[in-house]
């Protein structure tokens, strides 16, 4: 009887000692592997964070400022230029005629003699001289049509209108023929530069 439960005992201790070892082992694991959760004890869970890195922003990129486009003109056609008057001992030319003042008118029976300054300048291509019956007339007037003068050095100049009718009012003109001031125009161009009062013959 005591030969058996010897036995039973010695089969028993057998069986539980090898249970309680490893109960241990697996208590004494988990509580010292990291990352696992807190013991009874109150131990704080472990987060892993991973350091990230700053994204740059993005950079706008600056052009450059073009050129303002630069325009050549043609140049100006080859020629020689026009002669300019000769000057006199009292009068020195000018490039633009203005209106000439002080026309002065000698009147005859059936002409006069019309006085007036010439500046000079190389634009001036003659003057043109006419009269103008101031009687009021029925029908078209009588044209007494025009005196052209091309005097070479500047001062006064005097032409003279004929075709006059006798005892006749009329006022005198005088209009100048100019050439352009741009040398790559053509063609000329007519001003009247000066008007006398009215006028009779004798």
């Amino acid at each position: 009887m005591l030969g058996y439960r010897k036995s039973a005992a010695v089969a028993l201790t057998a069986v539980a000692l090898p249970l309680l070892l490893a109960g241990c082992s697996s208590s004494s694991s988990s509580s010292t592997r990291p990352g696992a959760q807190g013991t009874a004890a109150g131990g704080p869970n472990w987060i892993v964070v991973g350091g990230g890195t700053a994204t740059p922003s993005p950079t706008v990129p600056v052009g450059k400022a073009s050129p303002t486009p630069s325009t050549t003109l043609p140049p100006l056609p080859s020629g020689s230029p026009w002669p300019s008057g000769t000057p006199s001992g009292t009068c020195t030319p000018i490039q633009r005629i203005q209106r000439i003042d002080g026309l002065a008118v000698t009147p005859s029976s059936t002409s006069a003699v019309v006085t007036w300054y010439h500046p000079g300048g190389s634009n001036i291509v003659d003057y043109r001289i006419t009269a103008i019956n101031q009687n009021l007339i029925t029908g078209a007037q009588k044209e007494v049509g025009w005196t052209r003068s091309a005097p070479a050095t500047c001062g006064d100049v005097s032409a003279t209108v004929t075709g006059l009718d006798p005892k006749t009012p009329y006022t005198f003109v005088v209009d100048v023929v100019l050439k352009p001031d741009n040398f790559s125009l053509e063609g000329v161009r007519t001003q009247t530069i000066a008007r006398s009062g009215v006028i009779s013959t004798t």
